[in-house]
């Protein structure tokens, strides 16, 4: 059943009457907005960045006898992330897991989407794009912070010398030394009124 369907254009009626389910594996590549988030597509030495994902849909009647497609999407991923305290990157898993509802037009699901728990979409549009439904699903769920669950920030690059700190506080100050000087006493022998001679 599932080799019937195409995920890039799926015949969500067709799918749902039938009771489709769809299990795959996707590089993460083919989900281009999802591969820009992460910092590179390998997580070290393991193989490239994929999303393990899921879809099965099955007709339902709502309370007023009217049956609808319901589509239930699983989705999983690891991405790369930039950690928010030390800047490295961090490997963070990102899932998701929705309800959609399809009603016959865009205005129908636009009055119907506000006040229902599900996603309400619209048939409207024709074959839908599976793969791009999970993918916004995954953008949806992506941390708003990024953090290790347990690190340090790196310490600041600080080097203090004592003797270098006095120097650059005597720049700073031209005038220090020549107060210095003013306050000595003159010495004797230099010419100055406060020696006295001896007979």
């Amino acid at each position: 059943m599932e080799k019937n369907f195409n995920p890039r254009r799926l015949d969500v009626l067709a799918f749902a009457q039938t009771g489709g389910q769809i299990s795959q594996e996707t590089a993460l590549h083919e989900l281009p907005r999802l591969a820009r988030e992460s910092l590179g597509g390998a997580l070290g030495d393991a193989a490239p960045a994929s999303v393990h994902w899921q879809a099965q849909a099955s007709m339902r009647r709502s309370a007023g006898g009217q049956a609808a497609p319901w589509l239930h999407c699983q989705a999983q991923t690891i991405l790369l992330l930039q950690c928010q305290r030390c800047l490295q990157p961090v490997p963070i898993t990102v899932s998701s897991d929705q309800w959609f509802r399809f009603v016959a037009t865009e205005a129908q699901a636009e009055a119907e989407d506000e006040d229902a728990q599900e996603d309400v979409l619209s048939l409207e549009g024709g074959p839908l794009d599976l793969l791009a439904l999970i993918e916004d699903d995954l953008l949806m769920a992506l941390p708003p912070v990024a953090k290790h669950a347990d690190c340090t920030p790196p310490a600041p690059l600080v080097h203090q010398d004592a003797a270098f700190d006095a120097a650059q506080a005597q720049k700073r100050n031209p005038f220090a030394q020549l107060a210095h000087l003013a306050t000595r006493p003159l010495q004797a022998g230099n010419g100055g009124d406060g020696g006295e001679q001896a007979d």
